[in-house]
């Protein structure tokens, strides 16, 4: 029988060149040229080419929804973690029983695998337990490309829901960037339900997307921001890029998730100036085994 993974994950040269073609004839498709995987230019590249030939295990541990709340401990502390309350295999029905009227439900190996319940008592039990524990035989990544997703051991998290006012809070995402010439950033808000996303430079000057003037009196620039910044720059520290997701509720900073390959690198800005600001900010550090293995599949 032919072999398509090591007993350490590592892909098969069939396997990887088989994800090669595929991802080239996505990002073909998505962006509408044929991009430079190997010498990568763009930001979109970039993501390419670290999808290939990037370190899965270290982004596995980062993309890992519940085993990155260890580094973040270690990192900045774990005051800065949402309360955890309860990780599970699979999901039964008496563990809704001692749950609160209002959590969110995640699967840790995949991106917005998640639910949010709002009302517990209104919430089809049944169901989230068929949903959630279906999930745990799924791989997140594979039409996008995205190996180390696939090496994260499956878990269903359970954290206390986070909420302003009567609704979730901004979704603060910093695009950390080491060099060099030392640490760099820009910012993106997220309203709830990605119904507003504005990206700014660092010095909070819109490069894409529009906030109203109540909106960017409310969420531009908080008191805390340099707080936020130290955790962002702490935890991003040894990575040439990474995206570091933040909350900032009535003062208090949460950590949302870390992020080694944005959109999969198959959503380009439509503002050119943002698509500059994110390829020029962005030093690949190829020779950092760190973060890039040579360009090897096996």
């Amino acid at each position: 029988m032919l072999k398509l993974y090591s007993s350490n994950g590592v892909e098969s040269p069939i396997v990887f060149a088989m994800r090669n073609w595929r991802m080239r004839n996505r990002f073909r498709r998505k962006l509408g040229y044929v991009g430079n995987f190997e010498q990568p230019q763009t930001f979109e590249e970039k993501i390419q080419f670290r999808k290939l030939y990037g370190n899965h295990k270290r982004y596995a541990m980062m993309a890992d929804k519940y085993r990155v709340r260890q580094y973040v401990t270690e990192r900045v502390g774990k005051q800065y973690l949402v309360p955890l309350l309860g990780v599970y295999d699979r999901l039964t029905p008496d563990i809704f029983a001692d749950l609160p009227d209002r959590f969110i439900i995640k699967a840790n190996h995949g991106c917005k695998w998640h639910k949010i319940v709002w009302d517990k008592s209104a919430l089809d039990v049944a169901s989230t337990i068929r949903y959630f524990n279906r999930l745990m035989k799924k791989r997140y990544g594979r039409s996008s490309g995205e190996y180390h997703y696939k090496l994260i051991e499956p878990k269903i998290v359970i954290e206390t829901l986070l909420v302003d006012g009567d609704d979730s809070p901004v979704d603060y995402s910093l695009f950390c960037y080491h060099s060099e010439a030392g640490f760099d950033y820009a910012v993106t808000i997220s309203t709830p339900r990605y119904e507003t996303i504005v990206h700014f430079d660092k010095h909070w000057n819109i490069v894409e997307g529009e906030f109203t003037a109540e909106q960017y009196a409310k969420y531009v620039r908080p008191e805390n921001f340099d707080q936020m910044l130290r955790i962002a720059e702490a935890l991003s520290q040894g990575f040439d890029f990474i995206r570091i997701d933040l909350y900032n509720l009535d003062g208090r900073i949460y950590f949302g998730e870390a992020t080694c390959t944005p959109g999969g690198g198959l959503g380009p800005a439509k503002d050119p100036r943002f698509s500059q600001i994110r390829t020029e900010m962005w030093k690949l550090d190829t020779e950092n085994e760190q973060l890039y293995q040579k360009k090897k599949s096996a």
